[in-house]
């Protein structure tokens, strides 16, 4: 893969500083790449600045104009359908990529083909880059969505599933809802945590009452095409070894790809085996908590009841069938949530289902 297949789409609305702090950092590290530059109704200080750099750019610009701002999403899908390359990279005004943070991003898209949405590792620009160290370090992992700062779709994805729910805001709901959607069409988001993009948080528009309302419709659409986000606790008890977890490990991947937040409670050889395996930072939604070695049942409790504190709606299962979760009476067997697994999968995550909502979403 070659750096003439990427499309870079930058949509702007206004802060002239920050789009051209954002425009030169892309030129020096993606000098291959075309910047589609859509400019969501701005300013005129902001029109000239980007009228300038489509110049500059010539053949490796396409400058797309809005008369009025139309929203972030609808941008976004815009730049994304003008779009040519085999991968796309989204990237707001207001982020500056980093030396080297391409290369690792296209090698993970071009060695995992079920990889549609990825992103890099996002850190926290405060004007400076005093405050965090620009090297990534970890290994790719998974995650529940992607991040409008900066977020590679390749066009396979987009062509098979659209672009993002315009119906929806720009926030985190829109997000896993493409998330969603893309694994319902064998697709998967990951995070690439070698490359690094610095970003900024975005500047909320409109009204509060008019954000929150949005924010509900948002949700409703969302839980009414995926259903509710539930969280669940598995505790494996002492005895279950790596190669049981294993076995049990492909439900829990997929109820977390389906939304669902897992917490595993491991006892300490079996989470360095885990860790050693590469379970234990396989998927954001699912966090592995390691018991101590002494009284590990009593530590199994008081972590439950400490994630019921954060989470009414828990549900405690047993990792073992038969064999009873400390302090949960209530805990319902591996078995039936592998049926709840299966059973969202066949009803929401099948091809047919991912056609309708994308015929809809755009």
């Amino acid at each position: 893969m070659n750096s003439h297949s990427i499309d870079i789409i930058v949509p702007v609305w206004n802060r002239p500083v920050e789009t051209r702090d954002c425009l030169v950092t892309l030129m020096e590290h993606a000098p291959g790449a075309r910047l589609i530059l859509v400019d969501n109704g701005s300013d005129r200080e902001t029109e000239r600045l980007l009228q300038e750099f489509a110049e500059i750019l010539d053949d490796r610009a396409l400058l797309l104009r809005n008369d009025v701002n139309q929203g972030y999403v609808r941008a976004v899908n815009r730049g994304l359908a003008r779009a040519e390359a085999d991968i796309s990279i989204v990237v707001r005004n207001t982020s500056r990529v980093t030396a080297g943070w391409l290369e690792p991003l296209l090698a993970f898209a071009e060695s995992h083909p079920d990889a549609g949405i990825i992103t890099p590792r996002l850190v926290p620009d405060n004007g400076g880059r005093s405050g965090a160290d620009s090297k990534g370090a970890g290994v790719p992992f998974e995650v529940s969505h992607g991040n409008l700062a900066a977020m590679l779709v390749k066009k396979q994805l987009f062509d098979r599933i659209g672009g993002l729910s315009e119906e929806m805001d720009g926030g985190g709901w829109c997000l896993k809802d493409y998330s969603r959607r893309a694994f319902a069409s064998g697709f998967l988001t990951w995070t690439v945590p070698a490359c690094t993009v610095w970003y900024r948080d975005e500047v909320l528009l409109g009204s509060e009452v008019r954000r929150a309302e949005t924010l509900q419709r948002s949700i409703a659409l969302y839980l009414q095409r995926w259903g509710e986000e539930r969280v669940y606790c598995i505790n494996f008890p002492e005895g279950v070894d790596l190669d049981i977890v294993e076995q049990k490990f492909s439900v829990v991947l997929a109820g977390a790809r389906q939304g669902s937040q897992f917490h595993l409670l491991v006892r300490a050889q079996l989470y360095r085996d885990m860790q050693q395996a590469g379970y234990v930072e396989r998927h954001d939604d699912i966090r592995v908590h390691r018991l101590p070695r002494i009284m590990p049942e009593r530590g199994a409790a008081k972590a439950l009841a400490a994630l019921r504190a954060e989470h009414s709606a828990l549900v405690a299962v047993t990792g073992v069938d038969g064999l009873p979760f400390p302090g949960a009476a209530d805990a319902i067997p591996f078995s039936d949530l592998e049926h709840r697994v299966n059973s969202t999968a066949a009803e929401l995550y099948t091809a047919d289902k991912a056609d309708a909502i994308c015929t809809n979403s755009w």
